[in-house]
């Protein structure tokens, strides 16, 4: 590709060309440890790094050409407004635009957004359709699976994951699209067949500082469908939708009976949920494997979703029967019951989130409620007491611990989160996570439940940027279980 071929896309983010028109790039990238010879790269500030201050050695590794947001000395250079929308741009064009050809699906809000887009990707396959995921737990870009740190990817990495698809002959592109994805422009090249919105509570408000914001950027993506696409809509939000967005097809979904799919008569229990479903095609009998009464609202936008694209929704529906969920997301541990008590691990990171898991735990638990968890460090400091207030006005027993500090101090943190515990409520704070989930395990009678919440899927903690550590809540949870069952600490049968 040659630089003239770009230009008429950026136009007006263009304010200096410093380039030979015709000198041509044959590969893109904004990562300085992804650069390949004659790379067109695209220079970004973060907050705590700035590749504009290494282009000398991007240029030596085989940068032949940037986009900068200030001018450079030496080299050929593009000077944008923004290179964070530029990227998007570029991406899109280098790529030749892979989501007209694919179905695409993109679901954002503050809770589900994991489980929906999983669930999807579980349909389709069973459907005998090929293609592509991306999110928080797992990359899968038509069977190569990886993790990626970021919810959503960059622009570039998003592009050419979606070219992968189309290249290995999928069908469709699902993705999970985080509110920083939304306000830093990874996906304002793409445009959308569906895309849904599970719920909006609090969170991220570090990055967005109100909460207004951090709504603006979640309804943004209303903004990215292609002309004849369908929001799929918790009721919750369609007024509020409907007043900002006169001209998409709007669905909604959820318990109000004006709602286009309205959930009722919702059980749940360990073997999972149940729920009748009245749709536009009928009432519909909804049985899943999934565990908690919100995931009738995951479930029912993916059914929504695909209904409204023109799938069988009774078909959908078997589908839905067969999934079995995702790492990390009210994950049981099956070894618990050795102990005579139930364990979950759940990702559930916001008081919204915390408060859903655990009021429907409290419906399963015969004895006991023991909830162990932490606040992240360098993330919404405001939600910390909210959080401690939530749990431990429905459990039992309330365990604070260490998340992933992420270079603040754990213990400040802590103090944050008890900050918010319901006076006279029965809470330890225990700083060494392996420890808290020990002591949850010790303290646990037959019949009780355990909560380890927070962390999810998650690998690592991460104590600040050069240390972390490998620490998975199941994994660890496990361990405990036959420690103490070698000890012979606990042997119920």
């Amino acid at each position: 590709m040659k630089i003239k071929d770009i230009l008429r896309e950026l136009n007006s983010l263009i304010l200096k060309v410093n380039c030979d028109e015709e000198l041509e790039f044959n590969y893109i990238s904004s990562n300085s440890k992804d650069i390949q010879e004659n790379t067109l790269f695209i220079c970004r500030k973060g907050t705590s790094f700035d590749s504009h201050n290494i282009v000398d050695d991007l240029y030596k590794e085989g940068a032949n050409v940037f986009v900068v947001e200030r001018e450079i000395r030496k080299y050929p250079y593009i000077q944008v407004v923004d290179s964070r929308i530029a990227e998007s741009i570029i991406a899109s064009m280098f790529y030749n635009k892979p989501y007209e050809k694919l179905i695409t699906f993109g679901v954002t809000g503050t809770n589900g957004k994991t489980t929906s887009v999983h669930l999807f990707h579980h349909i389709m396959h069973n459907f005998g359709i090929k293609g592509s995921i991306s999110g928080t737990v797992v990359n899968d870009i038509m069977g190569d699976k990886f993790y990626h740190p970021n919810t959503t990817p960059s622009a570039i990495e998003i592009m050419r994951n979606m070219h992968k698809t189309l290249e290995n002959g999928g069908k469709y592109y699902g993705m999970e699209v985080s509110s920083h994805a939304l306000s830093q422009y990874r996906v304002e090249s793409i445009r959308y067949d569906i895309v849904g919105i599970t719920n909006i509570t609090r969170d991220h408000l570090d990055f967005h500082e109100t909460f207004e914001n951090y709504k603006k950027a979640k309804f943004h993506i209303l903004n990215l469908l292609k002309p004849n696409g369908i929001a799929v809509v918790n009721h919750e939000l369609l007024q509020e939708v409907k007043n900002k967005n006169k001209n998409i097809k709007l669905v909604s979904f959820g318990v109000d009976s004006s709602s286009d799919y309205v959930i009722h008569e919702i059980t749940t229990n360990w073997s999972g949920t149940f729920f009748k479903l009245d749709t536009p095609y009928g009432e519909k009998k909804v049985a899943s494997q999934l565990i908690g009464e919100y995931n009738a609202f995951n479930i029912t936008l993916v059914v929504a979703a695909l209904a409204e694209i023109g799938y069988d929704i009774d078909e959908v529906i078997a589908s839905v029967a067969t999934f079995r969920g995702v790492d990390g997301r009210f994950e049981i541990i099956p070894e618990a019951k050795k102990l005579g008590i139930e364990i979950v691990v759940d990702f559930a990171h916001t008081p919204d989130a915390l408060e859903k898991v655990i009021l429907s735990l409290r419906k399963l638990t015969k004895g006991r409620l023991i909830t162990v968890f932490g606040a992240g460090g360098q993330s919404d400091i405001g939600k910390r007491p909210m959080m401690g207030e939530v749990v431990s006005k429905y459990s039992d027993i309330t365990i604070i611990t260490t998340d992933d500090p992420r270079g603040e101090d754990p213990l400040k943190i802590i103090k944050d989160v008890e900050a918010g515990l319901v006076p006279g409520s029965l809470s330890l704070s225990i700083e060494d996570r392996k420890e808290a989930i020990d002591t949850a395990i010790t303290l646990a009678n037959r019949g009780d439940v355990i909560l380890i919440a927070g962390r999810g899927h998650e690998p690592y903690q991460v104590f600040d940027e050069n240390h972390k550590v490998p620490f998975k809540d199941r994994d660890v949870a496990i361990d405990i279980i036959f420690q103490k069952i070698n000890k012979g600490e606990k042997t119920f049968k």
